[in-house]
Order: structure tokens, then C-alpha cells, then sequence
């Protein structure tokens, strides 16, 4: 026989709990919910607030500027997600083995995100610069290479951002997969040094399985990162997105759309772009942990294979 509870002694009991619960709940729906269903209805409408249909998809896709948006922003996405996860898991496993220090090297790991990207983009600009007496010129030369252009030429202005970027946020990737690697079972790496286990079997086999949660959700916010990637290529190139719209993202392509001072402006095709945007991300977070599911069941079969 079920016990029942009266409502009046439930939220007497559990009423708090409920009212802390309902602050991020509200606060999602206010700035997240709310804001993305007013772009997708202004994705249907002109600027004066007339339902005009798909009028604005069909403007968003016909430009021939948002396929360059679209194909530098996956473009730089998949070459800094590239290498920003294994470089970052390097960092985290090298502080993880070190006895002592960590703490220092964790603050070293962080600097780099306090600093503004308006700063890191001066400095970045000032080493990168494409006169042939600048410091990385300087060292190509030094090493018999011929200089490069860096920011200012269409075959190396994305490259370039993606090392800037890196600087800057690999820190951060490298700190929430310390945290993982610290709630390691400590009996599991033991007993494999008992069994005479290297480190590459030990890595592959113990701590990458036990890191997976966190290399997912690693993977799938620089993902989100990169689709989103606007303030570093802004603070490059500002809304024009030189040299020859290499660095044009749908970021600042949706920005150009929207706040422009320079540029046409039609805020429902910066409507559309933002759903647009959002639908791929969605879709590709789905692909991703549809992948890394499938990947870690097969892993473990083979491993089940290769035990019997």
C-alpha cells in the first residue's frame, strides 16, 4: 500500500530545494529559451515585422559570402579541436606524473585565460607580423626557411589564428583533464605496474577508458567553441573578416548581419545564420556522442575479445 503525501508537507519538506532548482531553470529559459525562439520567428520576418516565409533562408544561402563563413569556421573548428585535445591531455598527464610544482604549473596552465584577447591579439600581431624583421620571420629566417605572411595572407591567416587560440584557451583543457586524471583509482595503475604494464598500455588501457566522461565533454564544448569562434578573429580583423574573408566566420558573418556600421544590415538573415547555426551544433553534438558511444562499446568488445 502506497504511502501518499500531502502536497502542503512536500513543499514544506522539499519546497527550498525546489526554489533553488527553479533560479537556473528561470534564468535558462529567460536568456536561452526565450532569445532562441524569438530569432527563429524572426528568421520568418522582415525588418519591419511582416511574416515573409522562408524569404530570408533563401537571401542566407543564395550569399555568396555564408559559404566562406561556413567553411573557414569548420575549417579552423577541426584543426584547433585537432590539436588543442591531444596537446591539452599531453599537458594534463605530464602534470599528473610530476611530484612536485603542480600547483605553479596550473597557474601557468591558467594565465593565458585572464588575459584579454585584445591583448594576446596585439602581442600575437606584433610576433606574427608579416614584415620580414618581425620575431617569427626573424627565426624562419634564422633557420633557413623564407618568411611567411602569418595574419596578412589568405594561405596562413586561419593557421595563425589557431595558434593564437591555442595559447590561449589550451590551458583550460588541460586543467579539466588534470581533474580527471586526480579521481583515477590509484589500484587500477598499481596493479599494472605489478603485471609489468608500460606506459603506453597503461595510458591506453586504464586511464583513457576512466577519462572517458571528461574527454567527451572536453571534446564537445571545444566543438562548441569553435562553431561559435568570433572574438579571437574579430580581434584580428574585425567585420571584414581580411585578408580575402579568410577569416569570415558565421560569427562575424551573423554579427556584420546584425550590429554593423560599415556593412548592409538585415537582422532576419542574421536570424536566420543564428538558426541555422544552432541547428548544426545541435546536430553535430549528436554525431559526437553518437561516435565517442559507439567507439567506447567497441573498445570494450575487443578488449573482452582480446581478455577471453
Amino acid at each position: 500500500m502506497h504511502k501518499t503525501v500531502k502536497p502542503q508537507k512536500f513543499f514544506q519538506k522539499y519546497g527550498e530545494w525546489y526554489v533553488m532548482l527553479a533560479i537556473p531553470v528561470l534564468g535558462t529559459i529567460i536568456f536561452n529559451i526565450w532569445p532562441l525562439i524569438l530569432t527563429m520567428i524572426g528568421s520568418f520576418q522582415n525588418t519591419a515585422g511582416s511574416f515573409i516565409g522562408l524569404v530570408n533562408y533563401q537571401i542566407l544561402f543564395s550569399d555568396p559570402l555564408w559559404p566562406k563563413a561556413v567553411g573557414n569556421t569548420l575549417y579552423m573548428g577541426v584543426l584547433g579541436v585537432g590539436f588543442s585535445i591531444p596537446i591539452a591531455f599531453l599537458m594534463a598527464y605530464m602534470l599528473n606524473r610530476v611530484p612536485l610544482l603542480k600547483n605553479v604549473f596550473k597557474t601557468i596552465y591558467l594565465f593565458p585565460m585572464i588575459v584579454s584577447i585584445v591583448a594576446v591579439a596585439m602581442v600575437f600581431k606584433f610576433i606574427f607580423n608579416a614584415d620580414a624583421n618581425s620575431p617569427m620571420n626573424l627565426l624562419l629566417q634564422k633557420i633557413g626557411l623564407a618568411p611567411l605572411g602569418w595574419f596578412s595572407s589568405t594561405s596562413t591567416s586561419r593557421e595563425t589564428v589557431i595558434i593564437m587560440t591555442l595559447w590561449k584557451n589550451v590551458g583550460h583543457s588541460a586543467i579539466l583533464f588534470f581533474a580527471g586524471l586526480q579521481t583515477m583509482p590509484t589500484e587500477l595503475l598499481e596493479a599494472a605496474d605489478i603485471d609489468g604494464a608500460n606506459e603506453w598500455h597503461k595510458l591506453w588501457n586504464i586511464t583513457v577508458p576512466n577519462m572517458k566522461n571528461t574527454l567527451i565533454f572536453v571534446f564537445i564544448t571545444n566543438t562548441i567553441g569553435a562553431l561559435k569562434r568570433f572574438s579571437d578573429v574579430y580581434a584580428i580583423a574585425s567585420e571584414y573578416g581580411e585578408p580575402g574573408d579568410s577569416l569570415m566566420t558565421i560569427m562575424v558573418y551573423i554579427y556584420r548581419k546584425s550590429f554593423s556600421t560599415l556593412f548592409y544590415k538585415d537582422l532576419g538573415v542574421a536570424s536566420a545564420a543564428s538558426f541555422v547555426l544552432f541547428l548544426v551544433i545541435i546536430v553535430i553534438t549528436m554525431v559526437e556522442m553518437k561516435v565517442t558511444g559507439e567507439t567506447e562499446a567497441l573498445i570494450g568488445v575487443s578488449r573482452k575479445r582480446r581478455d577471453a
